[in-house]
């Protein structure tokens, strides 16, 4: 048995994908999808004569990297073959120097953290608004970010996610105006918004918005290979991030990757807002009928509460009274249907322009099925992150000082010597130099087995290295 035949076993398990990556198994038959399908072997090539380079781009990469800097209204634009994290490290470490103080957003990615870490960077953090229905974090408070600004005007950059991972939207636009007023970078983790130029329907653009550099996962929401993105720069002076990304990248990029960033690219501009018009009416409709039937999704109705500025249509998030680690097990195992995530109280759908409209349809019948034959229930809801983060210690200091391991039931009130990260979404409950408190010993001796922690040395999450007292 080899890991193509375990991956071509879970393809029997699953009928409907409402997860990344956004092509779905490519399920229009584009043509530029069927040509990199047809040719993988033939263009799986190196940097020879006629292929260019990607750190020294002079042709074919240079014209396809011009080309999405067309299509997204950016400066520059920079193919990312590592993920979005490579390009989450240059933007920051590009641009600021060790030392140098940077706010960021509580509830950023992990990759945001280990950029401050590697650079030694003095973090700031900004606490995100729950939204106390869902029990999840859905956005900012701009004037309490102005205010963070304001108190640290030393301030090199400030690094910010738009949109959730629950498709939620801050006022990014009076934040943006506010910063460089302050002459202060705006850096945007725009993993989940590679889709949002396809429509007015969406929410606009970071790099529309007037952000400084913003990053996009296109294997997310648009019709890319996993791993699959890009890095937008708005500003005229990109050599520390070019410096940076020389680092950080492969330095054998695959041509795979790249051609498949320059196709969805090219669908996008040809067919993206036909294609994402048509999914925004599958999922609204979902969504009102859903809401019609007993449950709860989060929608276009939630804009102007817990600071929601706008939301992404195509972003799915349905409440339970069953919970939500159960609703996702019920839809794999019972229906076929594999959901992006799950949490105490939601489960997580991501549509994408490569969906039918079958899916929905299927996907409404089969919770209108579980609605019927599983009892309905007080669902014991917690907030997913709390917002009393205690920084005792600088990230990197931690990091390098002497630790010991703890069982983590006995570790209240240590400072934490290593990451902790749920996953999906990966967001970090504590990183090193915060003190780890009863919330986070809870939530972690609560959801062991239902969901995936990373970044820690212990994967069951029993143990954890502490800073030695």
């Amino acid at each position: 048995m080899s890991l193509i035949d375990d991956l071509l076993k879970y393809k029997e398990e699953v009928d409907i994908r409402f997860h990344m990556p956004g092509h779905k198994g490519d399920t229009f038959n584009f043509k530029e999808l069927v040509s990199l399908k047809e040719n993988l072997f033939t263009i799986d090539v190196t940097e020879v004569e006629g292929t260019d380079n990607l750190h020294v781009p002079t042709g074919i990469i240079k014209e396809a990297q011009e080309r999405a800097s067309l299509f997204y209204g950016a400066k520059h634009s920079f193919f990312l073959v590592n993920g979005s994290t490579a390009g989450i490290y240059s933007m920051i470490l590009g641009l600021l120097n060790p030392k140098e103080k940077i706010i960021v957003q509580r509830n950023c990615h992990r990759s945001v953290y280990s950029a401050c870490m590697l650079g030694d960077l003095e973090v700031v953090y900004v606490n995100p608004v729950i939204d106390e229905e869902f029990n999840i974090p859905v956005s900012l408070d701009a004037e309490e970010i102005i205010d963070v600004m304001d108190k640290n005007l030393d301030a090199k950059a400030i690094v910010l996610t738009y949109p959730t991972y629950y498709g939620t939207c801050f006022d990014l636009e009076k934040v943006i105006k506010e910063a460089k007023k302050r002459n202060i970078y705006v850096l945007i983790d725009s993993a989940h918004g590679a889709h949002f130029r396809c429509s007015t329907y969406l929410p606009k653009d970071a790099i529309e918005l007037g952000a400084d550099a913003v990053v996009y996962s296109l294997h997310k929401t648009a019709p890319a290979l996993t791993q699959c993105s890009i890095l937008n720069v708005n500003l005229d002076n990109v050599d520390g991030i070019k410096f940076m990304l020389s680092l950080f990248q492969t330095t054998s990029p695959s041509y795979l990757f790249m051609s498949s960033i320059d196709a969805a690219i090219g669908i996008m501009n040809r067919s993206g807002k036909e294609l994402a018009e048509k999914t925004i009416s599958y999922a609204n409709r979902l969504r009102n009928r859903l809401n019609s039937i007993g449950y709860k999704t989060l929608g276009i109705e939630r804009i102007g509460k817990y600071k929601i500025n706008d939301i992404d249509a195509t972003r799915i998030v349905i409440y339970s009274e069953i919970g939500g680690h159960n609703l996702n097990e019920i839809l794999r195992k019972k229906y076929k249907i594999q959901v992006e995530m799950s949490d105490d109280n939601n489960i997580v759908l991501i549509g994408s322009m490569f969906d039918k409209e079958d899916y929905y349809e299927y996907l409404y019948t089969a919770l209108i099925d579980i609605k019927n034959k599983y009892i309905q229930g007080e669902n014991k809801r917690r907030v997913f992150l709390k917002t009393d983060y205690k920084i005792r210690m600088n990230m990197r200091q931690a990091y390098y000082s002497q630790k010991e391991k703890l069982p983590i039931k006995e570790a209240r009130g240590r400072i934490s010597a290593e990451m902790l990260v749920p996953y999906p979404p990966g967001v970090p409950l504590v990183m090193p130099g915060e003190e780890i408190t009863e919330d986070i010993i809870t939530f972690v001796e609560k959801n062991r087995g239902k969901i995936t922690f990373n970044g820690i040395s212990d994967r069951n999450a029993e143990y954890i290295y502490v800073i030695k007292e």
